[in-house]
């Protein structure tokens, strides 16, 4: 958080937090997985999440898409009338022939945000977090931490670490914290992106699964991306 700068009683104000996730039951349609998506996703795969993906539309982007478990179970409770089972883990997933994943995040922060087309990211976005599903996988399939090319802002290979405690699910961490690079830059909000965002600038991160991921293995995950807005210093405008 960050000092109140209005409030003399030394009362310490919350970081705005971002989030987007097409888990279901989603709460915010307008706020799922696809809005930050500026290129390198399927749009097919967002049409019947039960049926199975081919291979090949894992070779043309990353695809919206649940685990086998998550997919047959699923299967399952439908045949018992549902069981009250509303909820899935639809995520994005891809392998090395889906090529370039491309987000842009939006500054969803306090006031309007950065005008400036050259604007340091980190004066307004603190940090970011990558999530994969929380589901049983094998110890060979696709790792965040290990398995991910990324580049924040412009910079390529930003630090990262392992979020522990409530980032494990039966004791795999999920959830990666990624660095916002000293020198990354914000960039104005893409053309071909579909957002319900009205922020001009955010945080473009580009995603790619290493060379010696495979489906079969496990393909890589990401199933939520949160953002936490940083209060920009009182000398920016």
């Amino acid at each position: 958080g960050h000092e109140n700068q209005e409030d003399s009683s030394s009362h310490w104000d919350l970081q705005e937090l971002s989030c987007r996730t097409s888990f279901l039951p989603a709460q915010d349609h307008e706020k799922v997985l696809p809005s930050i998506v500026v290129k390198g996703y399927v749009e097919e795969s967002k049409e019947n999440i039960m049926k199975e993906r081919p291979d090949s539309m894992y070779e043309q982007g990353w695809v919206l898409d649940v685990s086998k478990i998550e997919r047959e179970t699923k299967k399952k409770v439908e045949r018992c009338g549902g069981l009250g089972y509303v909820d899935m883990k639809i995520a994005l997933y891809g392998i090395p022939q889906s090529g370039t994943l491309s987000l842009w995040l939006p500054y969803e922060g306090k006031g309007t945000g950065p005008d400036d087309e050259e604007v340091l990211a980190s004066d307004w976005i603190h940090n970011l977090i990558l999530c994969e599903a929380n589901e049983k996988r094998d110890d060979d399939a696709c790792r965040l931490n290990r398995d991910l090319k990324l580049n924040v802002g412009g910079v390529d290979n930003p630090h990262v670490t392992m979020v522990n405690g409530a980032g494990v699910y039966l004791n795999r961490p999920t959830c990666l914290s990624v660095e916002v690079p000293p020198a990354a830059m914000l960039t104005p909000k893409p053309q071909d992106i579909i957002t319900s965002s009205n922020s001009k600038m955010g945080l473009s991160v580009d995603i790619q699964a290493a060379d010696s991921v495979t489906r079969a293995k496990g393909a890589c995950c990401i199933s939520h991306v949160v953002w936490e807005q940083q209060q920009p210093p009182t000398n920016i405008e």
